[in-house]
């Protein structure tokens, strides 16, 4: 038995930031002056400034009579800066203060700034180091300044950034213990205030100065170090989180880094354009950056779509001597006669396809002999929709509608359309001016990842243009071709085919005339007319919790073909035949044994079950028996229970299939006073109805009064929190 399919081809996204493209300009900020450490905040940014403040009283530095450093924030409009305002009188002190960094909305801020004197942040004497100093926004006033209490009076705290939740504080410090020069550390919130510093390790830190970090919202940091291998003397880097520990630190390349001093990186939270600070060009300066990836990289030739399959089975049965045949349910609405069906279907979609025994009098379906869920879908890819061939002068429209890439959302399109053109969007529009071939490429871009790396799919697809009339007439001798799915059929494993009938198994064949989802008593009226020729047995199917009601028993097609000739004869039209599988009866000893997979549809029979004469409830020494299989229930959640009750024929047949249904109602009134959720059981009793012996004999009888317990194993395998584990 064979179905043939055809073969998927799975196309991975690149995903990759060596290849990102970065473009970096300096801002306008007039006046002009020193500025650097800039770090974004509302609808602007805040910067360290060496500006000349208008005062009565100038403090400027010791060693070069520059300014001392102070706090200002610029407004951007629509890009834009505006004039640089001090931040706050507050916060601006005889001391050098700067960089900032902000949490909590804005209401928190962190500055560096001189610890015991007002000296300058350059060229001050080897004695004066920098600390970070806290402050509070309460409405429209700042507090006064709190030190961070692991500030030393004998190496520098300093260049704080906060996490994008605020619960992360990370700083560059020379404090003892380190890698060498200046490290990165970290903190954290605590309900007193911040941990102890962590070294972030020489992953991150080395013998060099590593300095200025910025937390992104996508948990990596960009900081500036002057360790060896960069584009000048301080170079911005970038390192993120990979399986508990950092990465390695990889550079941004020109012209981020410069051969000058490049620091105090700031980005938005989409990590896709901000600002830094540079003095390449002499003075420090603030610059915008963008950051994009690289275009058209890795492409790989776009894939045809192939809905086309063939099925083929060697059947089960002879239908050679009854009116039957083999007949293919493709389900779409075909039907092909025989064991071998190719097909091609419009579209993808789920599609149920059944291999059936069909009455060629009826015409109605006779037995399934098996089915199988086939989900016809496209190739994993970006796809250019567009004809093979095309003509000169003539608008062609461009699209990506026929891209199938689960999980995976564009958010740009960029074409690259082989004659010099490129254009972006889903639905580009484009006239070829001259013939010949052209490789169209399709570039899909999705946002960044947590690691700020893009991802994207980008396929090829070769058009040709000929020499045509332009507008919408046809040019003579040619034909626009258009992409159909090709017609090649590829081999799907039989094990995929489910059977109702499983290899070397006895089953047995039997005639359902009807389901229901509720029972119906077999003295219904609609089985007066088939139970004057055959008894009706009544069934339960736990997996699709419906009853079935059928007739007569074989074990070939000849033998039930009579059986269901009758059914139809008495216009059960809905008949046909099914299959009674047989039952995987285990003892109690077994059970407690069996894996969860040899449980689905095992039968658990005892026929020791102590009812008084005529009661529905059970002797105390029956309870051990039913605390057994409470314990198979308790040690696998997924497992449900269809408790079967049944009796002898001592008695009316009413009043034994409801004292069977009695009986079964008080096991499961037992397993639910236990512990056992409702749910996970269905009792049912069937009387006399189902008799595994001959009633005339007392041994019979015995025989016949039993319970049984029919187990299904559900797809759910999370613990069941209501099982109640006290009861034994």
């Amino acid at each position: 038995m064979r179905l043939l399919l055809p073969l998927l081809l799975v196309l991975h996204a690149t995903v990759c930031a060596a290849q990102d493209i970065y473009t970096a300009e300096r801002l306008d900020l007039r006046p002009e002056a020193d500025d650097f450490a800039p770090v974004l905040i509302d609808s602007g940014f805040v910067m360290t400034s060496l500006r000349t403040r208008d005062q009565a009283i100038e403090y400027t530095d010791e060693t070069t009579g520059a300014p001392l450093a102070d706090l200002y924030t610029v407004r951007l409009r629509n890009g834009k800066p505006g004039r640089p305002r001090l931040l706050d009188g507050t916060l601006c002190t005889p001391l050098n203060d700067g960089p900032a960094a902000f949490a909590d909305s804005g209401s928190t801020i962190c500055i560096t700034r001189n610890q015991p004197r007002a000296k300058g942040l350059r060229g001050s004497r080897g004695d004066d180091h920098l600390g970070l100093f806290f402050a509070h926004k309460h409405g429209h006033a700042w507090s006064e300044v709190v030190p961070f209490a692991f500030n030393g009076p004998t190496f520098s705290c300093m260049h704080a950034s906060f996490s994008a939740d605020g619960q992360r504080l990370y700083f560059a410090s020379d404090m003892p213990g380190g890698q060498g020069g200046t490290d990165l550390y970290v903190c954290l919130r605590t309900g007193e205030g911040w941990s102890t510093p962590q070294n972030l390790g020489p992953i991150v830190n080395g013998p060099s100065n590593e300095l200025f970090p910025f937390a992104g919202l996508d948990g990596r940091i960009h900081f500036s170090s002057d360790r060896a291998g960069g584009l000048g003397r301080l170079d911005i880097y970038v390192s993120g989180p990979e399986d508990g520990a950092w990465s390695v630190p990889e550079a941004l390349p020109a012209p981020v880094n410069s051969a000058g001093n490049d620091l105090g990186f700031t980005a938005y939270p989409d990590g896709l354009s901000g600002l830094f600070s540079s003095d390449r060009e002499g003075g420090d300066r603030i610059f915008r950056f963008t950051r994009r990836p690289q275009l058209f990289r890795d492409c790989v030739a776009q894939q045809r779509n192939n809905y086309c399959y063939v099925f083929e089975d060697e059947g089960t049965f002879n239908t050679d001597t009854l009116p039957l045949r083999y007949e293919w349910d493709l389900g779409d609405g075909t039907r092909v006669a025989g064991l071998s069906a190719p097909h091609c279907y419009a579209a993808p979609g789920a599609y149920t396809v059944k291999l059936n025994i069909v009455d060629t009098l009826t015409k109605s379906i006779f037995f399934n002999e098996a089915s199988y869920d086939l989900v016809v879908s496209d190739v994993e890819q970006a796809f250019i929709d567009v004809p093979d061939s095309l003509a000169t002068g003539t608008d062609v429209a461009f699209g990506t509608a026929h891209t199938f890439l689960p999980g995976f959302t564009a958010v740009e399109q960029h074409w690259d359309l082989g004659d010099g053109t490129l254009l972006a969007g889903p639905a580009p529009r484009h006239t070829y001016a001259a013939a010949g071939t052209y490789t169209v490429r399709l570039d899909l871009l999705g946002r960044p990842d947590a690691r700020g790396r893009f991802t994207n799919h980008c396929v090829t697809r070769t058009v040709r243009v000929i020499d045509g009339f332009t507008g919408a007439t046809a040019f003579a001798g040619e034909r626009i071709s258009s992409d159909k799915p090709g017609f090649d059929y590829h081999e799907l494993p039989a094990d995929e085919l489910r059977m109702t009938i499983l290899e070397g198994e006895d089953a047995l064949l039997s005639v359902q005339l009807f389901t229901s989802p509720e029972r119906i008593s077999l003295n219904d009226a609609r089985f007066i007319p088939i139970r004057k020729h055959y008894p009706v047995i009544e069934r339960f199917d736990p997996a699709t919790r419906v009853y079935t009601y059928s007739v007569g028993a074989a074990r070939t097609l000849a033998g039930i073909y009579a059986v269901y000739e009758k059914a139809k004869e008495l216009h059960y039209l809905g008949a046909e035949v099914m299959v009674v599988h047989q039952e995987k009866l285990v003892d109690m000893a077994q059970l407690s044994g069996l894996p969860l997979e040899a449980l689905n549809g095992s039968v658990l029979r005892i026929s020791t079950v102590l009812f008084k004469t005529g009661q529905r409830t059970f002797d105390a020494a029956f309870g051990p028996t039913l605390d057994q299989v409470m314990a198979i229930m308790r040690q696998h959640p997924q497992v449900e229970l269809v408790i079967e009750a049944h009796t002898d024929d001592v008695g009316t047949e009413e009043s034994n299939l409801a004292l069977s249904q009695g009986r079964a109602q008080s096991i499961l009134d037992y397993f639910v006073a236990h512990g056992v959720p409702a749910d996970r059981l269905k009792p049912i009793g069937f009387g006399e109805n189902r008799p595994l012996a001959d009633n005339t004999t007392a041994n019979g009888r015995s025989r016949n009064r039993r319970v049984e317990f029919r187990l299904t194993v559900q797809n759910d395998t999370s613990p069941d929190p209501d099982l109640d584990t006290a009861h034994p």
